[in-house]
């Protein structure tokens, strides 16, 4: 029997944890549906119903079934005449730090809601820091475009750059020992985790320099890769501009 796959296989297996379980309605350029799992997860499923027959207490077992390790892909022997990338899907499947619940779909993507877990964190602000001390916030009301209000009554992006605090300092490029000039700006970015947002409990703040070099550095520069033109690098706390600057210098990451 012929398949619409370039993979005939009927199952695939590869050797990491699964979050997922779940029904494509077809597998990806594939017109059979497939079956996502991991093996510890199949394992449980299969035995949990002959397992409560002794016993209640092999419920237990149930949070094996939403993780396991062994990830599976099994295709059915059915031909559904479907050839996309992407179709209907029925099940679940966890990652960045949100459970996605599939509940059908198109050619065009799955559908699905989401539920976010409490570690989950999302962006609340970007501020840069401006020569007067002050700070300049960009939040989700208030992004830096073109089209806010805000941005252009202040006069845009080339307001931000008059104003900002700079640095300018030599930065070696160890790569060919050449020095250019490096403008670092100070940035601060605030995230907070997704359920105790209206609060500051466990906000996380990250003060970074955005170094921005007069010419390429690195490994890659001059070749069709290209090399770095800017870069941001972490402020630890009570360290000056420079001194960050010389840390990025010594390690270069690039």
């Amino acid at each position: 029997m012929k398949y619409l796959t370039g993979d005939s296989r009927w199952v695939t297996f590869c050797p990491k944890f699964s979050n997922s379980l779940y029904l494509d309605q077809a597998g990806q350029f594939d017109e059979r549906p497939q079956i996502v799992t991991g093996i510890t997860q199949l394992l449980v499923l299969l035995a949990m119903p002959v397992l409560l027959v002794y016993s209640i207490y092999y419920l237990f077992l149930i949070p094996f079934i939403f993780f396991g390790w062994g990830e599976l892909y099994i295709s059915l022997p059915v031909r559904t005449g479907i050839q996309s990338w992407s179709s209907a899907s029925w099940g679940f499947t966890y990652h960045s730090n949100t459970v996605w619940i599939y509940v059908g779909g198109d050619d065009r993507g799955k559908s699905c809601k989401t539920i976010k877990m409490p570690w989950h964190s999302f962006w609340v602000r970007t501020s840069t820091k401006l020569k007067n001390g002050n700070w300049f916030h960009e939040t989700i009301d208030r992004e830096l475009d073109f089209m806010n209000e805000d941005i252009i009554a202040v006069g845009g992006y080339g307001w931000l750059e008059k104003n900002k605090y700079v640095e300018v300092h030599p930065f070696l490029d160890k790569y060919n020992n050449t020095t250019v000039t490096a403008t670092v700006s100070i940035i601060k970015r605030e995230w907070r985790f997704y359920w105790p947002v209206l609060t500051k409990l466990f906000v996380n703040n990250v003060l970074t320099i955005m170094v921005e070099f007069d010419e390429e550095v690195g490994k890659n520069k001059g070749s069709w890769e290209g090399g770095f033109v800017s870069f941001k690098y972490k402020l630890r706390k009570d360290e000056s501009v420079l001194n960050c600057l010389k840390r990025l210098e010594s390690k270069q990451p690039f």
